[in-house]
């Protein structure tokens, strides 16, 4: 495991696990994942399906904020994908955003820094 502050990436990712729905290009039916780390530039999630490098999905991440659960959306395109060593069934994928709202960008930086700082 990587420590956060010896990350090499341009902002640091926090291990979090969140509960996530992703919705992949073309359907209209969200699926159900969760992050395993996650920062201000993309995050990487547990799936239950192998994504292709290069897709985009469009993802909406939860979580408790000052008493009330709270969600930000956004688009991220998937940088790599693999399966995960302890559990055959199980896919991660790392994404990076590429498409926030400044609304949900600055909510997810605030919830970052409240738990990180």
């Amino acid at each position: 495991m990587v420590s956060v502050l010896t990350e090499r990436r341009k902002q640091p990712r926090i291990p979090l696990r969140l509960p996530t729905e992703y919705f992949p290009e073309g359907k209209t039916r969200s699926r159900l994942c969760h992050t395993i780390n996650i920062g201000e530039g993309g995050v990487l999630l547990c799936l239950p399906e192998k994504l292709q490098v290069g897709q985009r999905l469009k993802i909406e991440i939860f979580y408790y904020f000052d008493y009330e659960l709270e969600k930000f959306d956004a688009t991220g395109e998937v940088l790599w994908a693999e399966n995960l060593e302890d559990a055959p069934t199980g896919y991660q994928s790392a994404l990076e955003f590429v498409d926030f709202s400044l609304r949900d960008f600055e909510k997810l930086k605030k919830f970052l820094r409240k738990i990180f700082y």
